[in-house]
Parts: structure tokens; C-alpha cells; sequence
């Protein structure tokens, strides 16, 4: 490992390295769209401008999630993405939060994006910011650890018309275009559609495991001066890959898939301090799987219908017909201003989740059908109301404090019990000299079971679930120099009532999760064209590990007249889970653009050309199955070019 990492800095630095006779105009000009959205005080953040996205040639969301510290990016049973802390596994996790603009996209059901949006394309974003520590302070209802957000390109900025084409190997292949305009009335609108094929077939034991998609994205935006408007759909139909199969690979089954969304935002007053929006989305899940077994004891590891003890060969399902529909509802009302030297905002929001069961039935190795017309649970509405306050006192020109506070009032039906919850955050920043700044946060927060986790509780126990409860505390020292960036990041986090899937279900454990890290992240620009970024992550669990616990990247990207390129190589440790050794991941991209005009431009790319990508934990049987591993991404190529008019 440090061998490569060795030879890929020094070929990096002869073959690119150049005089520095000025810094980057160019390139703060286009990198300022983002600053002119970060809000240090939510955050440690990680900002990816349009720039950025452009040279590494980012063409998804996962090309970018792959590379953040402190996580790993992974697959489920369904062939969907799912995200989990560093050292941790989780087929589903609520620790993330998604925002494209000011709507959060994180289904209702269990607050991932990853089944309705997918791997969002980049054609139509500007610019993403990811923040590091619990920053929903002012950014919704739900908590979270990381907070995403992903900034479309508006219309003012771009006012034409964009064509891109993707052909990668296998078949796969998308196309997107996006238009935009600004009106003689003063409006805008900015309208982007995209298809997306996916072509896949892997294997399991000489079978096949089938994961072909077939992905529809539109968005279009309004905005005018104070008011935004901001509508989203998505329509997906893929296979389920694994699925529920306690043998792994299913009969047959399909996965589809619809979401749609409108926010509305709108500021008030002459200096924009009042802010008002409304949001709504809509998500239909219609799953169908087969597994058909000569034993009752091989079909789909479906542990809600599952009867534990004798009569478990007859609770087995071999075939499992559902379609559920999730709706949200998202108010709120925020207004800031200034008392000396304090910024404050204070805030008042609602919102009101339901799970309907439109139908679903279950049908087990005796041709016994089950129909079910509520949740597993009975957990089908969630209302929250939120009151939050955050200042920023400026104690000197130097030195910030943030004190942050909210509470949250839930409201739910039958098995979880409503709740008050108080959370708050501490934090100081602090910048003694202009190429040194140092920033520190305390938070104590909570993460609420949600529909999916009390859908999937262990029934054994017959207890309710409780909120996990979070101490989070980070710290972060920065130092510049003319040319390059060096960054320290620490965390340690304490978890209290941790969610833990068992192989009956979800739980509240005992014992305290612990975890510490450290981050170090350094940037250096050999020119306005050229950069090379490195970073590594080393984390400590008191549990035992079922991911990778340390990582890192380096990447280089620049540009070279009508010429642009990039590499990068994403490590993540290996580690051994019970009797299952899981090997190191050394990720490698590499690409270059050529620019035929300013209008059109044609791009290669190669994603894991090692073939050494991630892989996950997966149990083959019903209950005491063996673990095995199987790789997150394959090997691929593509194709693509961008035509602007």
C-alpha cells in the first residue's frame, strides 16, 4: 500500500509539477458559487464546486460518496447503495441526511435516499457540500450525523440548452438533457430529464444474480427574485438482486419505484430575514419476490412474518407481493437577525409522515396466503413539531461562540410511545491568524426509530424501541499556506440505546458504542490547473468490526489547454468478521476529457480498474447462515460526451 501510494506522488509530481507564479483566479471564480452557500458554523465540511465535479468527471452521487472519510459506501441485498459509519455495516442507515436545494429527499420509511433517488446524476448540480456533525438544527426535522446537500445549477447561471450521452460496458448506457431560460416577466425555469439503463448480471455460486435498472429522473425549478420553486420525480424498476432470498439468489423479482416532490421556499421582508417553505413528497415502493424451495426452511428471510419456534418451517414465506405508499409533509417558518454581536435565527417547523399499506400479502411453502393491512407493527403516522434558537456571538474579531438548541415533540401511534427530545450543540471557532483556523463542536443529539425499524423489530423481545442518543464531539485545526491546505479533523462519538440489527431484528444494546477518529486531509496546487488531494482516516470501535475502520484517497486532476484529466485511488483496510476475512479495497479511476470546442466535449473514463473495489457481509440461510463477502462495484468503462447550445 504505501508503495503505491509512493510511486503514484512521485509520478504525480514530475510529470505535472509547473512554476507558481499566481494562485488559481480562475479557479476561485468558479469555486466562490460554492462559498457563497457554506455555513461553517453547521459543520466540519467538505465542499465539491462545479469545478471539481467537471475535472474528476463526478458523473453520480456514488462517485463522490465513495471517497468520504469516516464512511464506507456499500450495496444491500437489493443492489442499492446504503452508507454506515467507518467500522460499521448497516443495510439501511439513518445517519445520513439529503438535501437537494432546501428539500430533504431521505425517504419517510427509513430515511435513506438511496431507493426512490438513487444515485443522483450530476449533470444538473453546481456544486455539493457535505457537513460532518448535527447540523438539522436549521435544516429540518430529522437529526443526523452527515448532512449532504446537493446545489442545483439555476437558470440565470446557465440559460441554454445541454445534451449528454453515456455508453459504459455491458450495455449500459443514459442520456440527459437539460434546458433553461429566463423570461421577460422576470422568471426562470430550469427543466432536466434523464434515463438511465443499467445492464448487470453477476454471480453467486454459479448462478446468476441479476441487477439490470431501468432509472427515470425529471427536475424542474421556478424561482423569481424571493420566491423558489422546486418539483422532483423519479420512476425506477430494477431486479432485487439478492432480495429477501435466504439462499441468496431469488426465482425471480422486481423492484419498482416512484417519487415525486414540489417545495415551495419564499423570503420575506426587504433583507430576505423571514423564510417560509412548504414541501410535499410522495413515494411508492412495489416489491414482488419468488423463492420457491423443496423445504420450507428456504424461502425469504422476511422477519416480520416469521414465527420463531416450532411453527417457524410454517412461517417461512416463499413469495412476498407488496405496495406501499409514504407521504410527507414539511413546514416551517425561520427568521434571523442581528442584536450587536449576536446573528441569531430562531424557527418553528412541522411535519407529518404516513405508511400506507396499499396491499400485501405473503404466501408460504403450503400455498397459505397472509394478507396484511396495516404496518407489522402498527407504526404508520409520525407528527413532529420542532422550536429551535441558534446564535452566533462574535466574542472578538477572532473568535466565534455557536450555541445551538431544539426541541422536538413527536407524536406517533400504537407501539412507540411519543417523546419530547432536547437537543443542542456548543461550539467555538476561532482563527488567530489568517492561514490558521481552528474550530471545536459539542452536540448531543438523537436519531428516533422509524417506520422501517420498528417494521423489522425484534419480535423475541416484545419491547419498544428507543430513540438513540448521541454525544458527538469534533474538533478541527486548518493551516494554509499560499499554495496548499492542510487539515486535522478529530471526532469521538458515544452512543447510547444503539439500533443493532440482530438475526431477529432490531434492538436497543446495552452496553455504550464508542467510537474516535482522526482525519487528515491535505490539498496541494502545483498551478491555476494542476492539484493533488490526499487524505486518511483511522478510526477506533469498542465493537466488533463488520467494515472497514480506516481509508483514504488521493487524487489528482488538472487541466492542460483543450485537454483535462484525472486519477484517483480510494483505499479502505481489510478485516476479519467471525470465520469471514474481507481483503483491503484499492479503488482506482482514472479518466481524461477532450474538449473539441467550447460546446462539445467527449470523455473516457475507468472506474475500479483494479477490480478491487469494497465488499460487504451477507449471510447465506434463513437464521444461523454462514457469512460470506461479495464485492460492492465491478470493473467499468465509459464513454460519454457533453454537447452545450
Amino acid at each position: 500500500m504505501k508503495k503505491i501510494f509512493f510511486i503514484y506522488f512521485l509520478l504525480s509530481n514530475i510529470i505535472f509539477a509547473q512554476s507558481l507564479d499566481d494562485l488559481l483566479d480562475k479557479y476561485e471564480d468558479v469555486s466562490n458559487k460554492s462559498l457563497q452557500t457554506v455555513d461553517e458554523k453547521l459543520g466540519h465540511v467538505f465542499i465539491y464546486s462545479q469545478k471539481d465535479i467537471r475535472l474528476m468527471q463526478y458523473k453520480k452521487l456514488g462517485d463522490i460518496l465513495k471517497e468520504l472519510p469516516i464512511m464506507n459506501y456499500n450495496q444491500n441485498r437489493f443492489g442499492y447503495s446504503s452508507l454506515s459509519l467507518a467500522g460499521s455495516k448497516t443495510t439501511v442507515s439513518g445517519f445520513f441526511r439529503f438535501f437537494i436545494n432546501d428539500h430533504e429527499i431521505s425517504s419517510p420509511y427509513n430515511q435513506s435516499p438511496f431507493l426512490g433517488w438513487g444515485d443522483i446524476p450530476l449533470d444538473f448540480v453546481d456544486h455539493i457540500e457535505v457537513y460532518y456533525g448535527d447540523s438539522s438544527l436549521a435544516l429540518g426535522n430529522d437529526t443526523g450525523i452527515y448532512f449532504i446537500r446537493i446545489y442545483t445549477k439555476k437558470a440565470y447561471n446557465e440559460n441554454g440548452n445541454e445534451l449528454n450521452l453515456e455508453f459504459e460496458k455491458a450495455g449500459t448506457k443514459a442520456q440527459s438533457f437539460m434546458h433553461s431560460q429566463i423570461l421577460e416577466n422576470g422568471w426562470s425555469y430550469l427543466a432536466y430529464f434523464k434515463n438511465y439503463d443499467k445492464n448487470e448480471t453477476q454471480n453467486y455460486k454459479k448462478q446468476d444474480l441479476k441487477n439490470n435498472e431501468n432509472r427515470k429522473y425529471a427536475y424542474f425549478q421556478l424561482n423569481k427574485n424571493k420566491t423558489n420553486i422546486d418539483i422532483g420525480y423519479v420512476k425506477g424498476q430494477k431486479d432485487n438482486f439478492m432480495g429477501l432470498s435466504s439462499d441468496v439468489v431469488p426465482d425471480s423479482g422486481k423492484l419498482k419505484t416512484e417519487d415525486f416532490y414540489i417545495n415551495l421556499t419564499r423570503k420575506f421582508l426587504y433583507d430576505n430575514s423571514v423564510k417560509a417553505k412548504f414541501a410535499y413528497s410522495i413515494n411508492y415502493r412495489d416489491t414482488k419476490e419468488k423463492n420457491k424451495a423443496m423445504s420450507p426452511m428456504v424461502g425469504l428471510s422476511l422477519l416480520p412474518v416469521l414465527e420463531f419456534g416450532p411453527t417457524l418451517p410454517f412461517s417461512v414465506p416463499q413469495k412476498l407481493d407488496e405496495k406501499l405508499k409514504f407521504t410527507k409533509i414539511d413546514v416551517s417558518l425561520t427568521k434571523d437577525f442581528k442584536y450587536k454581536n449576536n446573528d441569531f435565527i430562531a424557527g418553528i417547523s412541522f411535519s407529518k409522515k404516513n405508511y400506507d399499506i396499499k396491499h400485501r400479502k405473503t404466501v408460504n411453502f403450503f400455498n397459505q396466503v397472509k394478507e396484511y393491512d396495516d404496518a407489522y407493527n402498527g407504526f404508520n403516522e409520525e407528527k413532529t413539531y420542532s422550536l429551535f434558537l441558534e446564535n452566533e456571538y462574535k466574542l472578538f474579531d477572532d473568535l466565534t461562540f455557536i450555541l445551538n438548541g431544539k426541541i422536538n415533540k413527536y407524536e406517533r401511534d400504537t407501539l412507540i410511545k411519543d417523546s419530547t427530545d432536547k437537543v443542542y450543540r456548543v461550539g467555538f471557532i476561532y482563527t488567530p491568524f489568517e492561514n490558521l483556523g481552528f474550530k471545536t463542536f459539542y452536540t448531543k443529539t438523537i436519531l428516533p426509530p422509524t417506520f422501517y425499524s420498528v417494521d423489522f423489530a425484534d419480535k423475541t423481545t416484545k419491547t419498544d424501541l428507543n430513540s438513540q442518543k448521541y454525544n458527538i464531539y469534533t474538533a478541527e485545526g486548518v493551516f494554509t499556506t499560499e499554495n496548499s491546505k492542510f487539515r486535522v479533523i478529530f471526532n469521538d462519538v458515544r452512543i447510547t440505546d444503539f439500533l443493532y440489527f440482530t438475526p431477529v431484528g432490531f434492538r436497543n444494546i446495552e452496553d455504550e458504542v464508542h467510537s474516535k477518529g482522526l482525519t487528515f486531509i491535505y490539498d496541494y496546487q502545483f498551478d491555476e490547473n494542476n492539484k493533488i488531494v490526499l487524505n486518511y482516516y483511522t478510526t477506533r470501535l469498542n465493537q466488533k468490526l463488520n467494515n472497514s475502520s480506516k481509508g483514504g484517497y488521493i487524487k489528482f486532476f488538472g487541466e492542460y489547454g483543450k485537454i483535462s484529466y484525472f486519477s484517483s485511488i480510494i483505499y479502505r483496510n481489510s478485516y476479519r468478521y467471525l470465520d469471514t476475512y474481507v481483503p483491503s479495497a484499492y479503488d482506482l479511476n482514472m479518466g481524461i476529457t477532450y474538449n473539441y470546442t467550447d460546446d462539445f466535449s467527449i470523455s473516457l473514463q475507468g472506474s475500479n480498474i483494479l477490480d478491487k473495489s469494497t465488499q460487504s457481509l451477507y449471510k447465506d440461510g434463513l437464521i444461523n447462515g454462514s457469512n460470506f463477502s461479495y464485492e460492492d462495484r465491478q470493473k467499468n468503462f465509459m464513454l460519454s460526451m457533453k454537447w452545450v447550445f
